[in-house]
């Protein structure tokens, strides 16, 4: 089952349950907040049981009580048809399935990614979430010997990206699936992804990417797999920025 069909399964069971359980115990509470903040209790604890990753289980919760909120406000059924197509243009990447949520690099973070990123880096670096652009803006006037790329899901996201980029003069943000993306003339991969995507990321670099090649990544490190270097920007355990070396044909690869 698709991440997206496990989400809507956990939604849908817990409103039954939810509904059901009131029925039987306080029929007064049908329709009410706490039906909503049940629901969206019940929602979390099914997300863990598919095994869904645990960032996911407040979006459970919080989504119950927003589906509550929003009936309360009696809003015109073409309100929720614009809502949803703000949201496939805003956060296309996160919706459609292919584990790449809208994050945006921190200005903070900035010495940490420059001291990931060695000064002699030359070639073509590219961002594969770009969001907003904000790591090529950032990196482009300071590694002067990069050539910078993004990559971005969400249309509207990376129409501004790209315009951003272009009256900088520092790159270029491209529209497309950072999985289909070729990276086999890529010398840098930078990524802000997810705890999830980073398997299949490192993989995919592996596969690409010439050895010796650079992944730079900011907050989720590759599973099971060492990082060359590492710089903390701030106390969180996830403020920091891990480096990793494409190996030789040959070298360790995660699990399947």
């Amino acid at each position: 089952m698709k991440r997206w069909g496990r989400a809507l399964l956990a939604q849908g069971v817990a409103w039954l349950f939810a509904r059901w359980l009131l029925i039987q115990l306080s029929p007064a509470g049908v329709g009410s907040l706490a039906e909503a903040m049940l629901a969206g209790l019940l929602a979390a604890a099914f997300s863990q049981a598919l095994r869904e990753p645990p960032w996911r289980m407040p979006m459970q919760a919080g989504f119950s009580v927003a589906v509550w909120a929003g009936q309360q406000a009696f809003l015109p059924a073409w309100a929720w048809s614009v809502a949803l197509g703000l949201s496939l243009l805003v956060f296309g990447g996160g919706l459609t399935g292919r584990r790449a949520p809208l994050y945006l690099t921190q200005a903070r973070a900035l010495e940490a990614i420059l001291a990931c990123l060695p000064e002699n880096a030359q070639g073509r670096c590219v961002d594969v979430g770009a969001g907003l652009g904000s790591f090529i803006l950032r990196l482009a006037p300071l590694r002067h010997a990069l050539q910078f790329h993004g990559i971005e899901r969400a249309p509207l996201v990376c129409l501004l990206a790209d315009l951003r980029c272009r009256v900088h003069r520092a790159g270029r943000v491209h529209f497309g699936d950072l999985w289909a993306f070729d990276l086999s003339q890529t010398q840098v991969v930078y990524a802000f992804l997810s705890p999830e995507a980073m398997e299949g990321l490192w993989r995919k670099v592996c596969t690409e990417m010439a050895p010796g090649s650079l992944l730079v990544v900011n907050a989720f490190p590759v599973p099971g797999v060492q990082a060359e270097f590492s710089a903390r920007y701030g106390d969180g355990s996830s403020e920091c920025v891990y480096r990793y070396r494409v190996p030789e044909p040959g070298g360790r690869l995660p699990r399947d």
